[in-house]
């Protein structure tokens, strides 16, 4: 069963804010107003000027406009999300290159010195505004010529008979949508564009819905043509007559209210209900009807409590962080003779579980703990914790390095010996090493810092670099310099779109592990190109619906050769369920992370909103955080109040708004345990 997103239902409606809003019919503005209002949940509203974003501000509080979600301003050379003003900044980018502002105006000042530069107010960066009053179309094509001829990409927008703006050659107003467009990814159906000047011109020719106001310019009338409605009332009520004609109130669907900022409030008070005196618990110990008191979930882990530590860290809350300091310290305390972590410690008892499910030692917690330790003694200064906790990391990274019992740089995994603990892969497994890889290049500025040389790790990190690159994507081409293993000739799957779950000597695991290749890509191990292939394969089999995101694409279903019995225990691993492709809302998280790293801010913001739904669903109550929800449904299925959900959202909404980088990916420098590094 297919279950599609709210999200999906979203419209874009782009409008002039000049000929459409303002100087028409008071009347009119407030019956399109008053319809608009009804629809806002559905609605993504979008104005567009040739004016400043200032002057446009200024405009929407003097005739007490509509809020928008968005403004393109500057003739679209500049593209705002609202409120907060917040710049698109890779839109700035992708404008800046090539265009010489400077030369542009010394330039027009010695070959037409009867250009006169509009006030200071109306130019911008990329933006040089003139007036030229009655210029004719030849001559607009002349001065064309002659910047392109002066090796300047620009375009000209010449609007009202007299202003003259020159622009880069990718900007505009139309432009400027298609990228929001593209951004949102939304398709051209779900945007609705209305204009009455030149300026808007190009808004028409990419099959948005498009509403041509009665108080049109002529110009704007002749160069539309066909490719739009054509409102017979003016102004604001020229639009209404449009979105009318387009049948924009009609059978809409619900779509979900931006929560974002609320559940990022809430995230903190869900967090809180997770501090005990040892630690951070997986789950609120008050909010499960646990049937056992010695449940695994009265416990502090390592893979959850530190993942907790890491992403709330930036938060500069005294007592989460030094809930952080104790989770760490109650696993250093309880570390074997060996090294090894435990997978957690019971709150009651104290009593250390090294295994898991089945007896399993647990792997990836003794990674964790590597790498929580490292980045909590970076980001505080707290030095004397890095003294005392050295000689349990140098443990920790001796055990973990006997796991690597071929001596080639990769550790060797058991089965079900990571948090994804009823599952059947091994050997190397992409999620572990992963994470092995970050550890390896912590412990050498550890090392550093601590003034015992760090070059072993650092090769040992690019070591592992190099094999996760070359081995888990698979491509046309041989997948090593050496002698082909057995493994290595049953790659027969041609150029791959993302990292394999899990290779060994004897074949492959070809399903996506979600959660692991998002950490690749967290990490730097994936190429642009490669990021690429990634989103587009997560996108397009839709690992985001309808909630971000599935964990493993695609399920594993009774009789395929990699089902195991052991998936029904519990009823955990049925597909669609846990680790079989639910929906862990930490990952989705990760994932929202992702998208901005790839480029795609307002995607992320999109999804960042889906995510807060998703955590805002419950099985006892609103907001509840769930440990994770059925992959088809959507409907939460886990532990309420899981400490990793909420502080997986914390991260997210601080990477976003806050512009504040997590501590988990980033590299670790020496000069980071000379003190504490201030909240970005």
């Amino acid at each position: 069963m297919a279950v599609t997103s709210p999200f999906d239902q979203r419209r874009l409606l782009v409008t002039d804010m000049d000929d459409t809003w303002i100087g028409g019919d008071e009347q009119g503005l407030k019956k399109l107003q008053k319809a608009l209002h009804k629809e806002k949940e559905t609605i993504t509203l979008v104005y567009v000027s040739g004016q400043s974003l200032a002057k446009q501000l200024e405009a929407i509080a003097a005739y007490g406009l509509t809020m928008p979600d968005y403004i393109i301003s500057a003739v679209g050379t500049e593209i705002h999300r609202l409120p907060g003003e917040h710049p698109l900044d890779e839109w700035y980018r992708y404008l800046q290159a090539g265009f010489a502002r400077d030369d542009i105006v010394a330039f027009l000042a010695e070959r037409h010195p009867e250009f006169v530069l509009q006030e200071p107010e109306n130019q911008s960066p990329l933006k040089v505004s003139y007036f030229w009053e009655d210029m004719s179309s030849e001559q607009l094509d002349t001065l064309q010529s002659e910047l392109l001829e002066a090796q300047f990409p620009i375009k000209l927008v010449y609007s009202r008979n007299v202003y003259l703006d020159v622009i880069p050659e990718r900007a505009g107003i139309g432009h400027a949508v298609k990228f929001l467009v593209d951004s949102l990814m939304l398709t051209p159906s779900q945007v609705f564009a209305c204009g009455g000047s030149e300026n808007d011109i190009d808004l028409f020719q990419y099959g948005f819905r498009g509403i041509v106001v009665g108080n049109a310019t002529r110009e704007m009338k002749k160069a539309v043509e066909l490719r739009a409605y054509f409102s017979h009332g003016r102004h604001a009520l020229g639009l209404l007559e449009g979105l009318k004609h387009y049948k924009f109130f009609e059978d809409v669907k619900p779509v979900k209210a931006n929560r974002a900022r609320e559940g990022m409030a809430r995230a903190v008070e869900s967090l809180r209900r997770n501090i005990t005196p040892m630690g951070f618990s997986a789950a609120g110990l008050t909010d499960n009807p646990l049937t056992d008191e010695d449940s695994n979930y009265f416990a502090v882990w390592s893979r959850d409590g530190i993942k907790t530590g890491l992403w709330s860290l930036r938060l500069n809350d005294p007592d989460i962080t030094e809930c952080f300091k104790r989770t760490l310290e109650i696993l250093a305390e309880t570390q074997t003779e060996a090294g090894q972590i435990p997978a957690n410690v019971q709150i009651k008892t104290r009593k250390p579980d090294y295994s898991g499910t089945g007896n399993i030692a647990s792997i990836d917690s003794v990674i964790w703990f590597v790498i929580g330790s490292s980045r909590y003694a970076a980001y505080t200064g707290d030095r004397d914790f890095l003294t005392r906790m050295y000689p349990h990391l140098d443990r920790a990274m001796r055990w973990l390095k006997a796991h690597d019992s071929n001596n080639c740089g990769l550790i060797e995994v058991p089965e079900s010996s990571d948090w994804m603990d009823l599952f059947p892969r091994s050997y190397n497994v992409l999620y572990d090493e992963v994470l092995w890889y970050l550890a390896c290049q912590d412990f050498a500025v550890i090392r550093e810092a601590m003034g015992d040389d760090p070059h072993p790790y650092r090769l040992l990190a690019n070591t592992v670099r190099h094999k996760i690159q070359r081995q888990f994507w698979p491509t046309a081409q041989k997948l090593s310099e050496a002698l082909e293993s057995f493994s290595e000739t049953q790659f027969t799957l041609g150029n791959a779109q993302y990292l394999l779950d899990a290779i060994s000597p004897f074949g492959f695991s070809w399903r996506c592990d979600v959660y692991a290749n998002l950490l690749a890509a967290l990490t730097g191990l994936l190429s642009e190109r490669q990021m690429e292939q990634l989103f587009q394969f997560l996108w397009g089999v839709g690992v985001n619906s309808p909630y971000p995101v599935k964990c493993y694409y695609p399920t594993v279903n009774s009789g395929a050769a990699d089902w195991k019995d052991y998936f029904v225990t519990n009823f955990l691993n049925l597909p669609d369920h846990y680790h079989n492709g639910g929906i862990w809302p930490f990952i989705g998280a990760l994932w929202v992370r992702f998208l901005a790293r790839t480029g795609r801010m307002e995607l992320a913001h999109q999804e960042l909103n889906a995510l807060a739904e998703a955590c805002r669903l419950g099985l006892y109550g609103e907001w509840e955080f769930n440990e994770w929800l059925h992959g088809q449904t959507g409907r939460p299925m886990g532990k309420a109040h899981q400490a990793w959900s909420s502080a997986g959202y914390i991260a997210a909404y601080q990477a976003l708004y806050n512009d504040a980088a997590p501590v988990d990916f980033q590299p670790l420098t020496v000069e980071m345990f000379e003190q504490p590094v201030e909240e970005a």
